[in-house]
């Protein structure tokens, strides 16, 4: 009689507190970003960790799940191939090419492959029977956001700064691209929850007209995602708010106000942008072609459209996305002349456009080409492009199946659009848990578990 309540009253507090260190975990990434991930734990990363531990879980839900109890992962055969189809080749060309499998580096270049373990995060490990998703959490999730936004915005002092060093290999404010991410992260769930009802629309727009200023400067992808994500969100609100009443008319007054808050605090703090390279070396000669310099930049680049073309190249009058174009035509070039371009570059060496002081970064240590299209392109080759490719499609399947097309696209749409012009799936946090909410999406008894809906 005395057993069984003791029982399930533990279970809830074990379940309470499980749900409690996930959610400050994520926070954590969301809030310190790199710097969070850089941590040092005997001698290793943080994100070595997190990287590692989904290797590890894909090997254990592609592999070993499937031989001894015959249940694919996913519940699904051909994501299950796909994935054993990229291990595979992983393995062979490292193989092939006389590479110990003991090098960290190899591991880090094909996070892209590894990454794809956090699904099972989502969609396995935070299942209802230890994982819960309160009403409650919206508020500390909204106060999440504003805390992130303030620490974007006002930054800390250089001492807590020198202090945090003592434990980080390396100290980094949110980039626009992590901010996007907790973005997404809250309100898509927030927004499911809610059915897209008038009171979550009034709580969405707010926030969009906080954030978007601050997107704006951190990051210009960042903002056209968000725009992205809200034409996805906009005919599902339509379908529950049929007309709009005084609430709405005022919350857009009010939304109005918060943009031209937001945008003047903005304006008046010198956010730290974190760019992997200077303004000198984006005006620079960056690549092996004549380009005009610097002395008359703003005389013959400012007067060119955004985009144009010269001896067979695009160039951006965009310092900044100039900066890409050129890397990224460069590793197609490179990849074609050497016949390269069907099985990519490997694993173990820094890719050839990418070994110039120009490209490394100010500190030496960038070798992102600062877009998961072209990186999976130079590591895998077109192979792996085809591969993960057709990967995301029966992701899309399985989601049109279970009747949640528009959570695909909330979630996919605007976070791998970011992606094309950031190298945040190349990092070891952005991707990790853009597969733990599209596992969650997809298993979806979370977000929308009737229990919870009365918390």
């Amino acid at each position: 009689m005395i057993t069984k309540p003791l029982s399930h009253k533990v279970i809830y507090k074990f379940k309470d507190a499980f749900s409690f260190v996930v959610k400050i975990f994520i926070f954590s990434l969301f809030l310190l970003a790199r710097t969070f991930t850089g941590l040092n734990i005997f001698g290793n990363r943080l994100g070595e960790y997190i990287i590692g531990g989904a290797l590890l879980l894909l090997l254990i839900y592609c592999i070993l799940i499937p031989v001894f109890k015959k249940k694919y992962f996913l519940e699904s055969k051909s994501i299950n191939v796909l994935l054993i189809l990229l291990i595979s080749s992983f393995v062979f060309t490292n193989f092939l090419n006389n590479v110990s499998f003991t090098e960290e580096f190899i591991y880090k270049t094909s996070s892209y492959i590894w990454s794809f373990g956090a699904l099972a995060v989502g969609y396995y490990l935070l299942n209802d029977k230890i994982f819960v998703i309160k009403n409650s959490d919206f508020y500390l999730s909204f106060f999440g956001l504003f805390v992130i936004y303030l620490y974007s915005t006002r930054g800390i002092s250089e001492n807590l700064q020198n202090y945090i060093l003592n434990f980080t290999d390396k100290f980094e404010y949110p980039k626009g691209s992590d901010i996007l991410l907790a973005f997404i992260f809250v309100f898509y769930i927030f927004l499911s929850r809610k059915q897209f009802s008038k009171y979550s629309f009034i709580s969405f727009l707010w926030a969009v007209s906080l954030f978007a200023p601050l997107l704006m400067v951190k990051s210009r992808s960042g903002i056209f995602s968000i725009i992205i994500f809200s034409l996805i969100a906009f005919p599902e609100f339509k379908k529950t708010i049929k007309k709009f009443d005084r609430d709405i008319y005022l919350s857009l007054i009010v939304s109005i106000v918060l943009f031209v808050l937001s945008t003047s605090w903005v304006v008046s703090k010198d956010i730290v942008i974190n760019e992997e390279i200077n303004d000198e070396i984006k005006y620079a000669v960056t690549s092996r072609y004549n380009t005009i310099n610097d002395n008359d930049y703003e005389e013959k680049v400012l007067d060119l459209n955004l985009f144009y073309f010269r001896d067979g190249r695009i160039f951006s009058s965009d310092g900044n996305l100039n900066w890409r174009f050129q890397i990224w035509q460069d590793i197609l070039s490179d990849m074609w002349d050497s016949k390269n371009l069907i099985n990519g570059y490997g694993y173990y060496n820094i890719i050839p456009a990418m070994d110039s002081d120009q490209r490394l970064g100010q500190d030496g240590t960038n070798i992102n080409v600062h877009n998961y299209i072209i990186h999976i392109i130079s590591r895998g080759g077109l192979i792996h492009f085809l591969l993960v490719t057709m990967i995301y499609f029966f992701l899309f399947q399985k989601f049109k199946h279970n009747s949640l097309i528009t959570d695909f696209k909330l979630l996919v749409f605007p976070l791998i659009f970011n992606s094309l012009f950031d190298p945040s799936m190349e990092n070891a946090h952005y991707s990790i848990i853009m597969y733990i909410l599209i596992g969650l999406a997809l298993n979806n008894r979370i977000i929308l578990k009737e229990e919870n809906l009365k918390t």
